[in-house]
C-alpha cells in the first residue's frame, strides 16, 4: 500500500500551498512523491522560518534543501494569541492539543495565514534542476506534510511560536495575566473561604442531567497518536495498518453508539 501524506486537513492544505506553487512544473510533483516514498528525505528540521533537509538523488551525495518563509513579528503574535484565547473553542482544542479546522479563518482576521501563498515561500535545492518546485523540493513538501499530519503545532512552530510558547501565551491571555503565579502580580489570588465549602454539596445534582446540553464532535483523526508513537515494536507495516484500520472502526462504532438514543431517551 502506497504510503499517503495530507490524512488530516492541515496536511492537505499544505500539499495544496505546495500545487499551486507547482503549477508551471507539474510533472515535478508525481516525481517527488515517489521521492518521498522511497525515503529519501533525510533529516528534515523545522525550526522558526525555515525548513532544511537532504534528499539523495541520482548522485552519490544527497542534495540539500532549505525552504524560508516570513516568520510572524512578536507584535503580531500577540494580536493572533488574543484572538485565538478570545474564541473559547479554539482556545479549548489547542490547549487539549488539537489544531481548529476553522483555525486559519479566525487568523484571516488577523490579515494573516499559517499556510504559505506561493509568492512569500522561497525554495532552493542544491540540484541543478531550476524548476521550482524540483522533484527534490516536492519531496521534501510532501514528508514535511507527513510531519505535519503527526504534530499540528510545528505549523505555527515554524511561523515562529512553539507547542509551549503557544500554549503559555494561550494560557496567560485566558487568565489576563502574563503570570501563571499570582504572587508574581503583587497581590494574593482569590478564592472561596474554606468554611464555605460542604463536602456534601459536592455530591448534589443542581440540576437535571436532561438540560445539560453536550455538543460532542468527532477527532478529525483518530490515528494521529499512533503516528506519534511510531511503528508497535514487533509488527511489521501490514500489522500496523490492521492496527490504523482497527481504531478507525473502534472509533465509528464509538461514535454511533454516542449519538442512537439510549433507553430511557426515546
Amino acid at each position: 500500500m502506497a504510503t499517503k501524506f495530507g490524512l488530516t486537513w492541515w496536511g492537505q492544505r499544505w500539499i495544496a500551498s505546495l500545487e499551486t506553487l507547482g503549477a508551471s512544473y507539474a510533472n515535478r510533483l508525481p516525481r517527488g512523491r515517489t521521492y518521498a516514498r522511497k525515503g529519501t528525505v533525510r533529516d528534515l528540521t523545522v525550526a522558526p522560518g525555515q525548513v532544511t533537509a537532504r534528499v539523495q538523488g541520482s548522485r552519490p551525495s544527497p542534495y540539500r534543501v532549505t525552504l524560508r518563509l516570513p516568520v510572524f513579528s512578536d507584535s503580531l503574535w500577540e494580536v493572533i494569541i488574543g484572538t485565538l484565547a478570545g474564541q473559547v473553542r479554539h482556545a479549548a482544542a489547542l490547549l487539549d492539543g488539537r489544531m481548529p479546522e476553522d483555525i486559519d479563518e479566525v487568523l484571516s482576521g488577523c490579515g494573516v495565514s499559517l499556510f504559505p501563498q506561493a509568492r512569500a515561500l522561497s525554495t532552493r535545492c542544491t540540484c541543478p534542476d531550476h524548476a521550482n518546485p524540483c522533484k527534490h523540493v516536492a519531496a521534501v513538501h510532501y514528508v514535511l506534510a507527513q510531519t505535519f499530519d503527526a504534530d499540528p503545532f510545528l505549523l505555527p512552530a515554524l511561523r515562529g511560536r512553539d507547542r509551549t510558547a503557544l500554549l503559555a501565551g494561550l494560557r496567560a491571555a485566558r487568565t489576563g495575566s502574563a503570570s501563571t503565579d499570582p504572587g508574581e502580580a503583587g497581590g494574593r489570588a482569590e478564592g472561596v473561604p474554606l468554611s464555605a465549602l460542604s463536602a456534601a454539596s459536592l455530591f448534589d445534582a443542581s440540576g437535571e442531567l436532561a438540560a445539560i446540553s453536550v455538543h460532542p464532535r468527532p477527532s478529525d483523526d483518530v490515528t494521529a497518536v499512533l503516528r506519534r508513537l511510531g511503528p508497535p515494536p514487533g509488527l511489521d507495516d501490514s500489522a500496523a495498518e490492521l492496527l490504523e484500520q482497527a481504531v478507525r472502526q473502534a472509533a465509528e462504532r464509538a461514535w454511533r453508539f454516542a449519538a442512537e438514543p439510549q433507553k430511557g431517551e426515546r
